[in-house]
């Protein structure tokens, strides 16, 4: 080999120096390098997979969001449902006391009316008695002559209304 003109010696302490040169690289250059890039993989990947668990969870949530919502807007159309039943129910019974109370107000009208037509009957005919009594008391003291008689009936009419007799 020396006519090539290498030194074993040499080379050997060369070959043995850049082993150590490799280990020595290795150990504090390459390894922190490459266990740094390691490092800096996994933090993009768990940043990525963190991302995607957000972006999951984002649309989850907007889901339940949306679910919230319909169902806010269901109970309050029930609520406007129940309530517009209720007043309705309510405006119902209203008018059917009021035909009630109205019924009823017409109903003792009819009978106040009746007993009071009923009265004036019965007063009429007390009346009428009283006049056809007086008049046949009258008719009675005097001789029966037919035309003091339809005088005496003139006179009691009169005196029923109130005025004076005819002569």
């Amino acid at each position: 080999m020396e006519a090539l003109g290498i030194n074993l010696e040499n080379l050997l302490i060369q070959l043995f120096a850049f082993v150590v040169f490799i280990a020595i690289f290795w150990k504090f250059a390459l390894g922190p390098i490459t266990r740094m890039l390691d490092e800096r993989q996994e933090r993009i990947r768990d940043s990525m997979e963190a991302a995607e668990r957000m972006e999951q969870e984002l649309a989850a949530t907007q889901a339940r969001n949306e679910e919230i919502l319909a169902e806010g807007r269901r109970e309050a159309q029930e609520v406007l449902s129940t309530a517009r039943e209720n007043s309705e129910q309510i405006l119902n019974r209203a008018r059917e006391q009021s035909q009630q109370q109205a019924d009823q107000m017409i109903e003792k009208a009819r009978l106040t009316i009746e007993s009071e037509r009923q009265q004036a009957w019965s007063e009429l005919r007390e009346e009428v008695a009283e006049l056809a009594i007086s008049a046949a008391t009258k008719i009675v003291r005097q001789e029966l002559d037919r035309e003091k008689h339809a005088e005496l009936i003139r006179e009691t009419l009169a005196e029923a209304d109130g005025q004076q007799p005819q002569d």
